[in-house]
């Protein structure tokens, strides 16, 4: 059970972000693209999610029932996301939820990029900041900070399909217990209605280890959604995100929504 409730608070912090690496820019839904936000240009995204559950995979990945067939765990909250181009191949960025119980900080670099295969470096740090009564000498996902980095590559067989893929380390700067997050993710999207119109699926896996402790974790999710870009300044994105295998974590269904506006 403290393995699951430590899972609980990590989802809390982390759910709002793409991948690993908050405040970056996106342009599907889990997985990040290697485009940044143009030189000068500003990204806005306010976000809405939800998720629920009443399940949890056991150390034996056998899915059971959490509460009892009686209850059922709802989390709802909003995030803001800002992302600055700042060079032509460098953006930067953070995420917060609207309580501001953590802030996300992340950047990305263009390695290389063609008119149908790219690269780019991520990195950032993602902080708890309060919100909540925490022991100072003890470590835990609520009180530590993570830093973490990865790599993309975006490829565009044509002009309406693309895929993104990103691999990422995520490491808590723990005394205590050392901790670390792996992820894999992969988003294809298909464009329809002269590119206004983003048919999305994608498939995440995270991998969450504790040294002194024998719960290790793991989680595969399903992300299917749609972007819509009828307008020249934003960008509307829906994603239902659906937790389908995984060890010593809750599963869990998620309905989101955010609202990208590109200033300049």
């Amino acid at each position: 059970m403290k393995s699951l409730y430590l899972t609980i608070a990590f989802l809390i912090i982390s759910i709002s972000i793409k991948a690993q690496v908050a405040g970056i820019s996106a342009s599907k839904l889990n997985s990040v693209c290697v485009d940044v936000v143009d030189d000068k240009n500003v990204e806005f995204e306010p976000g809405f999610y939800h998720s629920s559950t009443n399940k949890y995979w056991d150390n034996n990945s056998k899915l059971t029932e959490q509460f009892g067939n009686d209850s059922i765990n709802h989390i709802s909250s909003m995030f803001i996301r800002v992302t600055y181009g700042l060079f032509d191949k460098i953006e930067m960025g953070l995420v917060v939820p609207v309580d501001m119980s953590a802030i996300d900080f992340g950047m990305r670099y263009v390695i290389m990029q063609k008119e149908k295969l790219g690269f780019a470096a991520i990195a950032g740090v993602n902080a708890p900041l309060g919100n909540a009564i925490v022991l100072k000498d003890k470590h835990t996902i609520l009180n530590t900070a993570q830093v973490g980095f990865g790599g993309v590559v975006s490829y565009n067989p044509s002009k309406n399909f693309s895929i993104d893929f990103n691999t990422g380390y995520g490491k808590y700067f723990d005394q205590n217990n050392i901790n670390y997050l792996t992820y894999l993710s992969a988003d294809a999207g298909y464009f329809l209605f002269s590119h206004q119109f983003q048919v999305v699926a994608g498939f995440g896996y995270k991998n969450f280890k504790h040294f002194k402790d024998k719960d290790n974790q793991f989680l595969i999710t399903f992300y299917p959604g749609i972007t819509i870009e009828t307008g020249k300044r934003y960008i509307l994105v829906l994603t239902s995100p659906v937790d389908v295998y995984g060890k010593n974590i809750i599963k869990t269904f998620n309905l989101g929504f955010a609202l990208t506006v590109i200033l300049d």
